[in-house]
């Protein structure tokens, strides 16, 4: 069987919403692969940052494997997707460890652990829940809290747990008995007492337990909560009963079920194994067919994207990756590929092992680069960090206005330059085309070849606060425009689409300003196809928007970024690079330090340091979610 090379590249993507209504959302890439006859591609989590990883325990065994052929991933052994249980700690040890397993990239609880301790920890929770093993019934369940921060509750002040439920305190006696009360939605669903301050309390007097069937299974502990001691009984002067909780366990009562031949999208579970707590899926029944820019469901969140790439050839073949969808409202972290902390040791990060830096996948294009060189347990000045990036030569959306110089910096696409040639535009309506060389970038806002429909009273709605009015068209069909920008006009311009012959010029607005150095640069283009009146409406279709912001970022040599210095700006070669110059990084556990920008490293809380088991680390890029949002069909959303 052919072995291929990797295309290299992992990458995050917030949705630019477009069109009518869309989902504002996170999206983890996977290495990207190549569509080639007997090629097989195999992804676990240091490849694939949609599935789960816990870094402080180095837990996590999810893999996918897709094996092509002529084009496609054929029924039944096509896609294979596979996960074992691993054990994990509890956040509160004393409650020992229970088996944990990612599913579909997301954490899920399969079952409480026997192990006991020689220090004292025992399993609690396995020895209080009749049935302990989730996977016997064919079922799992969503880990929702497991936290060992401390926190006070009171009288008036309960515990607030997830799928709404709250745990009350009803009384606090003089004996420091707590008398509990576990609510769901308002409804009373459980009580009980527990004594977390008596003499020689042990861990079954100061745990609170509320346990229920789920599915076939009988009295599993689903919520469980540990009470620090000494409670605080109130008084009649106003003082209430209050209690610390220091330990926080509960899993969904909602099951997800994986009995054999279930089925998840276009996977069907073929395999449960509950003692070596194992899922095995295939495609079976579902062929999967990689065609040009297709985005394919594949299992959950998780799907297949193609590229939309002009060249597909047995010298470019189509390229492709695996990608999961975050859409629900919140902060996520976007880790890399994880590394040690070995004296001497070297990791390369780039778009291969970093879901974090810029790639376009149409393309192929982006090249970020960090190089992390460590030296005891720290990452030396000036160099112990390099980062270096470079600008790519890339197409316009709306190809008739040539090219344009795109480089990706601090894990976000920039515009560089404009490109000279027979068909440059902007290039030429740009007075200085090369915004490098005024030492600046600027973020591309939008590059679109969509058609969409303007009116007189419906204008195009652009980033930053600008948008483009049509203020009259008139009988020889030439159109007035007026740009305004949080409501004040700037600037008015003329197009005419539909005279004979009329050129990209005669079609295209555009707005220049001042940045920087760089006196007069194209920031807005807009292509007219064609323009009609309809009795008092004048209407027009676009069928090319760009815009670049307005407010450019500097790269001067000598600017600090964070912990980053700009070193080099070669604004022929459009090469940045940046050191760590007099930021000495220290790599302790359970640290988490800003690099640059969006960019952190993050090390692991892990419980054993030694040569055999070297401290983890690994560098992320928070990305939010926002959830869904609705966009009038004519305006473009800022990415």
């Amino acid at each position: 069987m052919r072995t291929p090379t990797f295309i290299n590249f992992v990458m995050i993507l917030l949705s630019m919403t477009t069109v009518a209504s869309a989902t504002e959302g996170v999206e983890l890439r996977s290495t990207v692969a190549v569509v080639e006859d007997g090629a097989t591609y195999t992804w676990g989590p240091q490849e694939f940052a949609g599935f789960g990883y816990d870094a402080d325990e180095n837990i996590g065994t999810e893999t996918l494997t897709l094996t092509i052929t002529d084009g496609s991933l054929d029924e039944p052994m096509g896609v294979v997707y596979e996960t074992t249980a691993q054990q994990a700690y509890f956040d509160f040890e004393e409650w020992g460890t229970y088996w944990t397993i990612s599913f579909l990239g997301e954490e899920h609880f399969a079952g409480y652990a026997e192990d006991s301790y020689d220090d004292g920890y025992y399993p609690y929770l396995y020895d209080r829940s009749e049935d302990v093993n989730l996977m016997a019934g064919e079922q799992l369940s969503k880990i929702l809290i497991d936290d060992d921060q401390e926190g006070t509750i009171t009288k008036d002040a309960p515990l607030q747990l997830a799928e709404g439920y709250e745990l009350a305190i009803k009384g606090i006696d003089a004996y420091g008995s707590v008398w509990l009360e576990l609510s769901k939605d308002g409804e009373v669903v459980d009580s009980n007492l527990i004594a977390p301050s008596k003499d020689g309390a042990t861990i079954a007097d100061k745990t609170y337990i509320y346990t229920k069937d789920l599915g076939i299974s009988r009295g599993v502990a689903v919520i469980a909560v540990h009470f620090k001691g000494p409670v605080f009984h109130g008084t009649e002067t106003g003082l209430q009963d209050a209690a610390v909780v220091d330990g926080i366990w509960q899993i969904s009562d909602a099951l997800v079920s994986i009995e054999e031949d279930a089925s998840f999208g276009k996977m069907r579970v073929a395999t449960v194994d509950p003692d070596s707590m194992l899922i095995f899926m295939i495609n079976e029944d579902n062929r999967v067919i990689l065609s040009r820019n297709r985005e394919i469901p594949l299992m959950g969140d998780i799907g297949i994207k193609t590229a939309d790439q002009d060249e597909i050839s047995a010298e470019v073949p189509l390229r492709f990756y695996v990608y999961k969808e975050i859409t629900d409202p919140g902060t996520y972290e976007i880790r890399g590929s994880i590394s040690e902390v070995v004296d001497s040791g070297m990791t390369v990060w780039d778009p291969a092992n970093f879901a974090g830096f810029y790639y376009d996948i149409d393309d192929n294009l982006g090249n970020e680069k960090i190089i992390m060189t460590i030296y005891g347990n720290a990452l030396e000045e000036p160099d112990g960090v390099v980062y270096t990036t470079s600008g790519q030569m890339k197409d316009f959306d709306f190809e008739e206005w040539g090219k344009y110089w795109t480089i990706g910096f601090l894990a976000e696409e920039y515009f560089a330059a404009y490109v000279e040639g027979d068909w440059a535009y902007l290039y030429d309506d740009s007075a200085d085309p090369n915004l490098m060389a005024a030492e600046l970038l600027s973020r591309v806002l939008i590059d679109d070849d969509e058609e969409r429909s303007i009116t007189s009273s419906a204008p195009l709605k652009l980033a930053e606060g600008y948008e483009l009015m049509i203020k009259s068209v008139d009988p020889s069909g030439k159109v007035s425009l007026e740009l305004q920008k949080d409501g004040r006009s700037v600037d008015t311009g003329m197009v005419e689409p539909s005279k004979n012959g009329a050129t990209v010029q005669d079609k295209t607005y555009t707005y220049n300003i001042k940045m920087g150095d760089a006196e007069k640069i194209v920031t807005i283009a807009v292509h007219f196809k064609n323009v009609y009146v309809s009795g008092d409406e004048r209407i027009a279709t676009v069928d090319g928007v760009w815009q670049i912001s307005d407010d450019p970022l500097d790269i001067k040599v000598d600017t600090k970024i964070d912990r980053m210095t700009i070193q080099k700006v070669d604004t022929e070669a459009k090469i940045i690079m940046m050191n760590n110059e007099d930021n000495k990084i220290n790599l302790y556990r359970g640290t988490d330090v800003p690099l640059m920008g969006k960019i952190s490293i993050k090390t692991a809380d892990q419980g054993v340091l030694s040569a055999e088991e070297p401290l983890r680390f690994y560098i992320y890029r928070e990305a939010t979610a926002e959830g869904k949002a609705h966009t009038p069909s004519q305006e473009i959303a800022l990415i």
